[in-house]
């Protein structure tokens, strides 16, 4: 019985998928291992080949989007989660050790122990045409609102670059084009309204190809870790990139880190919502983010040697 099934995106980072798969498809074939493989063609095609999978593990080769349907696919099922990263920002392996060299990721993916992590839940309720309930969604690694989500959505028009570059150019491109909303958080400890640069609400430690908003974050806490950025002017929010890319941003006047397990979020003027970087709201008004603890079993390093060796 074949172990694995590959969901391969050819459209990850920038057109890299069907590349790095195979720069690890002539070291499967040496090892004699079968597999299936599946090339995705669009969106939620990796939702379903992940539910119809039939391998005891589901590798995404892709983006932290790709994770996204892939996990969305898997929700329920006893399969594990593989990874072998293709993606321009490829932000939830830097909380789980999965390297980012694909062969060094296959060594993860062959000798690799099961992670239990938790999984968080993301469910747009208004938007401003006055619809709501929106299906939930299953996140692995982060949940932006404001401007982290419209960073997001001028990333998919940015066609000639990858990781963090991509970022920081959508980041400056925004900036000035962004028109804050007056947030309320609505948490169990509690309530805070204010204007607001960004909400973002991590499972991982990192967003956006390399911004540690929430770098005490941990997968499998239980937890959501959460960074609220009051509204900045340009010149402030140049000065606070470079900390929040170290993650250092803990003491700077109105950003607030803090630790849930379910929140709302809602403004009077509609807002963007991404979930590990896909946007899944635009026009929101409100939005309801959770967590399910231990729900997902994903391959992570160990310690011991493969013989594979990375190029």
């Amino acid at each position: 019985m074949k172990e694995f099934t590959f969901i391969v995106n050819p459209a990850a980072g920038k057109g890299s998928g069907n590349h790095v798969f195979r720069s690890i498809q002539s070291e499967l074939e040496k090892r004699n291992i079968e597999f299936n493989l599946v090339e995705t063609t669009g969106s939620g095609h990796a939702t379903a080949a992940a539910r119809n999978a039939d391998t005891a593990t589901v590798v995404s080769v892709g983006g932290d989007g790709t994770i996204n349907e892939v996990v969305n696919g898997l929700s329920g099922s006893t399969k594990n989660l593989g990874i072998i990263p293709a993606g321009s920002g490829n932000d939830f392996i830097k909380s789980i050790g999965v390297p980012r060299k694909p062969l060094l990721a296959l060594q993860t993916l062959l000798n690799g122990v099961k992670r239990a992590v938790d999984l968080g839940t993301v469910r747009c309720t208004e938007s401003k045409e006055g619809g709501g309930n929106f299906e939930p969604r299953l996140f692995v690694n982060g949940v932006g609102v404001g401007f982290d989500a419209a960073v997001a959505a001028r990333t998919r028009e940015i066609r000639f670059l990858s990781g963090t570059p991509l970022y920081v150019l959508a980041v400056l491109q925004t900036l000035g084009k962004y028109i804050p909303p007056e947030f309320t958080i609505l948490s169990e400890s509690f309530t805070r309204t204010s204007r607001g640069l960004l909400i973002a609400v991590g499972n991982g430690k990192c967003a956006g190809g390399g911004f540690y908003l929430t770098p005490d974050a941990a997968v499998d806490d239980g937890l959501l870790d959460v960074c609220s950025v009051d509204n900045k002017n340009i010149v402030q929010i140049l000065s606070l990139m470079p900390r929040v890319m170290r993650g250092k941003h803990h003491n700077v006047a109105g950003v607030k880190l803090f630790q849930e397990k379910r929140l709302s979020i809602a403004a009077a003027e509609p807002f963007y919502v991404h979930a590990d970087g896909e946007i899944v709201g635009a026009g929101v008004r409100r939005v309801e983010i959770g967590v399910h603890t231990s729900h997902l079993s994903v391959i992570s390093p160990n310690n011991s040697g493969s013989g594979i060796v990375a190029g």
